[in-house]
């Protein structure tokens, strides 16, 4: 396994900060293809459209303690995939990250 740059770190760590950062991450990406950013951009495109759907469950009325807890499962998944990153590893996130790959396997 090739040994990641510091650049290749850099951007899979902006991935994970903030929507504004995932896109930052993915024009950096463009810019010089990398297996790992990709990788890293995927999760977190996953775990963004999840956050959406829980906000617009809690935006029509679905019981916020249910959310909260599905919040705080994110936040450790999201976590996860964070120190993936940190490592420059492809970190895979517990039972969603498998399906994220597969499914913007494009990205």
């Amino acid at each position: 396994m090739k040994t990641p740059t510091s650049d290749e770190k850099t951007t899979a760590i902006i991935a994970y900060v903030t929507f504004i950062g995932l896109i930052i991450a993915m024009v950096m990406n463009d810019a010089q293809r990398s297996n790992l950013v990709s990788y890293h951009i995927r999760n977190m495109i996953g775990l963004s459209l999840i956050s959406a759907g829980f906000g617009v469950l809690g935006w029509i009325g679905f019981p916020g303690l249910l959310l909260s807890g599905f919040g705080i499962v994110l936040m450790i998944l999201w976590f996860i995939g964070f120190v993936g990153a940190l490592k420059g590893e492809k970190q895979e996130i517990p039972v969603l990250g498998k399906y994220f790959q597969d499914w913007f396997k494009s990205i």
